[in-house]
């Protein structure tokens, strides 16, 4: 990624998944001199009128922050030690209170420990798919919490919006599903690679995080296997011809980065389990989000769609073409 100044843009709501993901867009930030902005989606009800339901809902997928839980039936309530019936502040007053205090708990988060970052904060009405996806043309990436909801539940709740943003998303898209590894263990940055010009982008982004963060980047070439391929599977040939291919969609990124350990991985196998497998230590994963080519699909639709339902940490998907920094 190049530098500029738009900013590392964090979604923000109300579970832990979401927090943690706010810590690692602070982080991103920092890292690369930017700004962070907070930006959480208020989609409430404008009235009280199915207030409740909305409330319902969220407390079944998380999202209910508890400056929301009041009782929906009066206008009044009794306030403790004070011997009176005090009016309840309006609707719309309730609902700015309570994602003020959200954001006021990110921002919090976002900047303990890291002296200096610049972070302002914003509540847009709508759903959070629209807001965040307007929130991307000017942004230098966006950070999304998981609450590693399977593809399953995921049909059932609202609680995954990776996957909508991520397919439109003209930036990287980070998709936080766990925390990095502890410390201790060798940093290591993993790329998947599919020999395509779609994955160009997202090989230098991790070339670049990799000599940022003082890490080894592990490239990863995963080969659904074909009847010839099984065939010769560990010949010095199939092998050899794997790694040349591997070899040239890593052409001139080593010379830029001479400072950045590559090891070459090549895996045939399923796709989605051999990236998530080869990143279980790493400190993000990261693809393209469009693959073209010999092995088209391997960064494809439903490949980034497995990631982020499986991917071990975090996962970076980067567009053909991202915004600059």
């Amino acid at each position: 990624m190049t530098t500029g100044r738009r900013p590392v843009v964090a979604g923000v709501e109300n579970s832990a998944a979401g927090l943690l993901a706010v810590g690692w867009a602070a982080d991103e930030a920092v890292r690369h001199g930017l700004p962070l902005r907070l930006v959480h989606a208020s989609e409430w009800p404008a009235e009280p009128a199915g207030a409740e339901a909305a409330y319902r809902a969220a407390r079944h997928d998380g999202r209910l922050h508890t400056a929301h839980a009041f009782d929906w039936a009066f206008d009044t309530y009794h306030e403790a030690g004070a011997g009176a019936t005090v009016p309840r502040p309006s609707w719309a007053e309730r609902r700015r209170l309570a994602d003020d205090a959200l954001l006021e708990k990110a921002a919090a988060v976002a900047i303990t420990g890291r002296a200096g970052l610049e972070v302002s904060l914003t509540t847009v009405e709508g759903r959070p798919v629209d807001v965040l996806r307007g929130e991307a043309p000017d942004a230098s990436m966006l950070v999304l919490g998981s609450r590693r909801l399977s593809a399953l539940t995921e049909l059932f709740t609202t609680g995954s919006i990776a996957v909508p943003v991520s397919a439109h998303a003209p930036c990287p898209v980070a998709v936080v599903r766990g925390p990095e590894p502890a410390a201790g263990v060798a940093p290591t940055v993993v790329v998947g690679v599919d020999g395509s010009a779609g994955s160009e982008p997202a090989v230098g982004y991790a070339f670049q995080t990799a000599s940022l963060r003082g890490a080894a980047l592990r490239t990863v070439l995963v080969r659904p296997p074909t009847p010839d391929m099984v065939a010769a599977f560990g010949s010095e040939s199939e092998v050899e011809e794997a790694l040349i291919r591997l070899s040239e969609s890593l052409a001139g990124w080593s010379e830029k980065y001479p400072d950045v350990p590559v090891e070459r991985v090549t895996i045939l196998g399923h796709r989605v389990r051999g990236l998530a497998d080869a990143a279980q230590d790493a400190l993000c994963l990261v693809v393209g989000s469009r693959g073209v080519g010999n092995f088209r699909g391997m960064l494809l639709g439903s490949v980034t769609h497995g990631l982020i339902h499986h991917a071990p940490g975090p996962l970076v998907i980067v567009p053909r073409q991202e915004n600059p920094r």
